[in-house]
């Protein structure tokens, strides 16, 4: 399965925080699927794969943890963020000990919440596969190349697919220079800065082909990959 940037699944009884989170993960390209319950999430879990389980504590009838004590016996390996209002220390090892990786506490900051997701995605298998989705258009790694909608394809030499990867792990996200050079280069010199400028010059003038996805320069700060998911399907 090829996926946009990251399948998650939200258990969440809270029906107008469900709908704040699913527009706001939406936005940075996340696939969100709700179940109310956990007997509901149960069954999607059992039909679909996910990256990541969201997973309040305070659910009727089977709470959070018997959820994901559920869920480890079937993937020990899935990654879990509990959503809690819950502070004590017996009730954060519980979860951890159950099979939690990590706790978001009512209320929350979203922005935190998405970089805890943004983190893991990026180290996931989904960026380094041999073809990824952004927007209209697929990175293929096996042949080095960027296909649009229109079935046209251009290869790029493999700094430049390094590159593109790089920026479409972030969509929606300003990234500094900086940052940009020492996750490609390992260092932050001017000679690198514009390499990069002239690599990136050719990734606007690809995205010219793509009616959603198109690279941004932000003043003094660096570049944002820009991507439409709410009308690219």
């Amino acid at each position: 399965m090829i996926l946009k940037y990251g399948h998650i699944l939200l258990i969440e009884d809270d029906l107008d925080l469900a709908t704040m989170l699913i527009d706001y993960l939406s936005n940075f390209g996340f696939d969100v699927s709700h179940a109310m319950s956990a007997e509901e999430g149960i069954s999607y879990y059992e039909i679909n794969k996910y990256d990541i389980l969201i997973v309040d504590i305070q659910l009727p009838t089977w709470d959070g943890f018997q959820f994901v004590e559920y869920i480890s016996q079937l993937n020990k390996n899935q990654f879990v963020l509990f959503l809690t209002a819950r502070l004590s220390k017996t009730d954060r090892l519980k979860g951890l000990r159950l099979g939690g990786n990590d706790y978001i506490t009512k209320p929350f900051d979203v922005e935190e919440l998405s970089l805890k997701l943004q983190n893991y995605i990026v180290k996931q298998p989904v960026v380094s596969q041999l073809q990824l989705n952004i927007g209209d258009i697929k990175l293929d790694r096996n042949l080095l190349a960027i296909e649009f909608n229109d079935k046209s394809r251009q290869v790029v030499s493999p700094r430049e697919f390094e590159l593109w990867t790089f920026l479409a792990s972030k969509p929606n996200i300003v990234l500094k220079r900086e940052e940009i050079l020492l996750a490609l280069w390992g260092d932050n010199d001017y000679f690198l800065g514009r390499s990069l400028d002239v690599f990136i010059c050719k990734i606007r003038k690809m995205l010219k082909r793509s009616r959603y996805v198109a690279i941004k320069t932000v003043y003094k700060v660096g570049f944002i990959l820009e991507v439409d998911f709410n009308n690219c399907h």
